[in-house]
């Protein structure tokens, strides 16, 4: 792992070393992928190591030690570990690093404004209020998501905390984070629940982003982690909307319906699917396709929710929305080939989302207290989302899950050697 200029940390620190499980580019390794795309997870995970590195240093002393107690592997991850991940984003991240931006733990830091072992969730955005510097024109109009200096000379790029060469992320034993970003979490919020936090938070800004005074029925693709919270917070936070969801497995839709889905759409494969005379009444009646084109249908849903990101899922998108309607791009599509005549022709607005904050209606901080609280408040089984938690030590044995569909993998976390609170 890369060293760094020897900057105290403070006095909390009773350690000179900690262990993350760390991410390395082998550039051989992305050929066989590209060669190879079913084992692609496989060589990705041959990328992974253990290793012991020197405490991380920062400029700033205003940052708090967190041991780790779950952390989520994300679809970003995933995308990097396939090489799959789009080089857009490349100069905003520095490796090797120690993954991990889904995480709960506890206070390790005896100088935190909470007593060490307080059990908090974190916002891992790296924007100008992390690095120390004086706010850029996007942090001063409170949108830190667009911050311009996230690959400043003094901390180094990275968009968030795991994908930063000196900061490790929860795929660790110990990490740093700004105190203004370390949330407390309430004793009756059970870890499982609380490591949804960050990708709630995720969810909660795009749908902040579509207009929902035009929306009575809201189609989601795609039935993982993404998807199947999406259901939830939509629900929850839109009664008057009907929720339809496009799912794969049995057991996604099974969870979707308990999380609030009106109808769960899991027969056939894509193009069986948006030709179901089941979606007439919703989406209008089906024309003939001609010459190898997409399906055309006359209606559609008022927003439809892409949460998986890939040619099938946008294909599906562009067909069930209706004209004039709204499609929210939650799953980080990358370089896919489309066909784009469907969004000029019928007026759809495409939005897309990143971060956790919707200005000026919930700064980043507000997104993760709503969620936390929400996730505190709500009966439904929204925990279930998780559903394997491997110790980190067996990093291996987690993506043997995620790799083998008959595993019924929808999220899997990883445990750092503490007591789960569930």
């Amino acid at each position: 792992m890369t060293e760094t200029p020897a900057v105290s940390m403070g006095p909390e620190k009773d350690a000179d070393t900690y262990l993350g499980l760390e991410y390395r580019v082998s550039l051989a390794r992305l050929a066989l992928q590209q060669l190879s795309p079913s084992r692609a997870l496989s060589w990705g995970v041959k990328s992974l190591r253990m290793r012991e590195a020197p405490n991380p240093s920062v400029e700033s002393s205003d940052w708090t030690a967190v041991k780790p107690s779950l952390s989520g592997i994300c679809g970003s991850d995933l995308s990097l570990l396939r090489g799959s991940s789009s080089p857009y984003l490349a100069p905003l991240v520095s490796l090797p690093a120690v993954l991990g931006h889904e995480i709960v733990g506890r206070i390790d830091s005896p100088s935190a404004p909470w007593p060490v072992g307080t059990r908090v969730v974190i916002d891992p955005s790296l924007a100008c209020s992390a690095r120390g510097l004086p706010p850029c024109p996007a942090c001063q109009r409170g949108e830190p998501d667009e911050c311009e200096s996230r690959a400043d000379a003094q901390l180094g790029p990275g968009l968030l905390i795991g994908y930063h060469h000196m900061l490790p992320g929860g795929w660790s034993n110990r990490l740093w984070a700004p105190t203004s970003q370390v949330i407390p979490i309430p004793d009756e919020l059970g870890d499982r629940r609380a490591v949804l936090a960050e990708p709630a938070s995720i969810v909660a800004e795009g749908l902040s982003r579509l207009q929902w005074d035009r929306v009575t029925t809201i189609l989601v693709i795609g039935a993982g982690a993404i998807g199947l919270l999406t259901t939830w917070l939509a629900h929850a936070q839109h009664p008057h909307a009907a929720v339809f969801v496009r799912a794969r497995h049995p057991h996604q839709s099974r969870l979707a319906m308990e999380l609030g889905a009106s109808r769960v759409f899991d027969a056939g494969g894509d193009r069986e699917f948006v030709l179901s005379p089941e979606l007439d009444a919703l989406a209008g009646r089906s024309l003939p396709s001609s010459f190898g084109g997409w399906p055309f249908r006359t209606g559609g849903f008022d927003a439809v929710i892409d949460s998986v990101g890939t040619e099938d899922s946008l294909y599906q998108a562009f067909t069930l929305t209706r004209p004039g309607g709204q499609m929210l791009l939650l799953g980080g599509a990358g370089r896919v080939r489309t066909d784009l005549t469907p969004l000029w022709s019928r007026r759809i607005t495409l939005l897309g989302s990143f971060g956790y904050g919707h200005h000026p209606f919930s700064p980043a901080k507000q997104t993760f207290h709503d969620i936390i609280a929400l996730l505190g408040e709500s009966h439904a089984p929204v925990e279930r989302i998780v559903s394997h938690i491997v110790p980190l030590i067996n990093f291996r044995e987690a993506f043997d899950i995620l790799n083998n569909r008959k595993t019924g993998a929808i999220k899997v976390a990883f445990s750092n050697g503490f007591d789960i609170e569930t």
